[in-house]
């Protein structure tokens, strides 16, 4: 499957599910459709797959603790198990890496898609991923040392997507 279509077949799936969302008022929903377009926008343009990994990684995070929060709406903000969260997103990594070892596109010899002696599309991945956990604890700091308020509107997108970018741009460098 070329990577154009990959593109398409990953926008009509974004659509769908797009068109199908119940409105919540929770900035994850946001922070995914943000990272998505990210990575869409860097398939598309053809970016080193490290690059792309980082966002990649940015949104399994991002859908991973939107899912958390569902599981706690269903217990009336409770938790099924402890560390849920921590659980959810793990699993969202694992599950993501699973498909993409199982749909070829991490896990191939070629040298040209290794970055470190190990795939880029996954050393990317990882990489926003925990950048992505970073970033949501610096937004939850800075709240909490201005007694609850944010910065800025959006804060939380906003700085997952400047240290999700800053990581895109080491990659991008030393790919390069």
């Amino acid at each position: 499957m070329s990577r154009y279509s990959l593109l398409k077949l990953f926008t009509a799936a974004a659509a769908g599910a797009t068109a199908f969302a119940q409105p919540v008022l929770a900035h994850c929903p946001l922070c995914a459709a943000a990272t998505a377009g990210g990575v869409a926008a860097t398939r598309f343009l053809g970016v080193d797959d490290s690059v792309t990994g980082t966002f990649i990684g940015g949104f399994v995070v991002s859908t991973g603790l939107w899912f958390n929060n569902w599981l706690k709406k269903k217990k009336n903000g409770g938790e099924f198990l402890p560390f849920q969260a921590a659980i959810v997103v793990l699993l969202s990594v694992a599950l993501t890496l699973l498909t993409f070892y199982m749909a070829k596109l991490i896990g191939s010899p070629n040298p040209a898609y290794m970055i470190f002696g190990v795939d880029k599309l996954m050393v990317g991945m990882l990489a926003g991923t925990v950048v992505s956990v970073g970033a949501f604890a610096l937004h939850k700091w800075i709240r909490k040392v201005r007694g609850g308020k944010s910065l800025m509107p959006f804060q939380g997108i906003i700085v997952t997507l400047l240290c999700l970018a800053a990581t895109g741009a080491v990659f991008y460098f030393v790919t390069k």
